[in-house]
């Protein structure tokens, strides 16, 4: 058994460029998986004046945007000079089914973002069947 193979990876939001003033959401199923990371790709900021997004990190049994409740502390205000890469590492045992991700840009002008975002869920009930059940294209060596 390869541990690294028993992950399954999700683009959980596709590389985007955001405007200020800006919210996208992203929902994650955690369901038979004990192990959540979530990794989400900054790019470096486009001009000096610009703040970084805040960054939240949300839990729920069901779908409901309303429903959801803060899993940590958001990251507020993320400082974005050098591109860089804000990892969570979530403990799925006691928490509710769904994660949501929650990237929101300052109000000011110039405060574009541009992000992507990757779920990895891990000790899972069943193993990912070959490279099909581990993402969307997998190339084992």
């Amino acid at each position: 058994m390869i541990h690294a193979r028993l992950g399954t990876d999700s683009l959980l939001v596709a590389p985007q460029a955001m405007t200020n003033s800006a919210t996208v959401t992203a929902n994650l199923d955690t369901l038979g998986a004990n192990y959540a990371t979530i990794r989400v790709a900054l790019a470096s900021e486009i001009n000096t004046n610009a703040v970084g997004p805040t960054l939240s990190l949300l839990q729920s049994d069901d779908t409901v945007a309303s429903n959801f409740a803060t899993v940590t502390a958001n990251r507020t205000a993320e400082a974005i000079v050098a591109a860089k890469e804000v990892t969570y590492g979530v403990d799925l045992r006691g928490k509710k089914r769904y994660l949501r991700l929650s990237v929101t840009t300052a109000t000011a002008t110039n405060d574009d973002v541009t992000f992507a975002a990757i779920a990895t869920l891990s000790r899972k009930d069943e193993s990912p069947a070959g490279t099909t059940g581990a993402g969307d294209v997998v190339v084992f060596a």
